[in-house]
């Protein structure tokens, strides 16, 4: 199984065309679980204004299966430029993870990049561990309620 990875702003309005359902059946994964916080008009709007990249991942069929979004960052403290790996929606995440290592390679070579960071649940441990990530923080959320 041949899956391939592809920076969707070196793709022509004419490739892209015929896996924008794909894409967005992948995004809309994601913001249902996230619902609160990301919607897939709002990905797609920091995509087009060169805020944050959109990857497709495709199968063996040339099926989108998996749409990695990312972001690059300047730590304000350090100048350090870092790879966000910001959002991923889609199907077959475990086998599409060895692909993660292409994304960082163009980080590193296109934008200085030292160092990728990601936010997520305590399941990605098991993905991100073996590519040599750590967990540095957790992040702990409370509700405030409405008046």
């Amino acid at each position: 199984m041949k899956l391939s990875i592809r920076l969707t702003s070196s793709m022509s309005a004419e490739e892209m065309a015929p896996f924008w359902p794909d894409i967005v059946a992948c995004l809309e994964k994601y913001c249902r679980r996230f619902g609160d916080e990301e919607t897939v008009s709002n990905i797609l709007k920091q995509c087009a204004e060169g805020r944050r990249q959109l990857w497709i991942v495709q199968d063996e069929a040339r099926r989108v299966i998996l749409t990695p979004i990312t972001e690059i960052v300047s730590i304000d403290a350090t100048g350090e430029t870092r790879l966000n790996l910001a959002e991923v929606g889609g199907e077959r995440l475990g086998e599409c993870m060895p692909l993660l290592e292409q994304i960082e390679e163009w980080a590193r070579r296109e934008h200085g990049a030292k160092r990728a960071a990601l936010t997520g649940r305590k399941g990605w441990k098991r993905l991100l561990e073996p590519l040599g990530y750590r967990p540095t923080a957790v992040i702990w959320q409370k509700e405030l309620g409405r008046e």
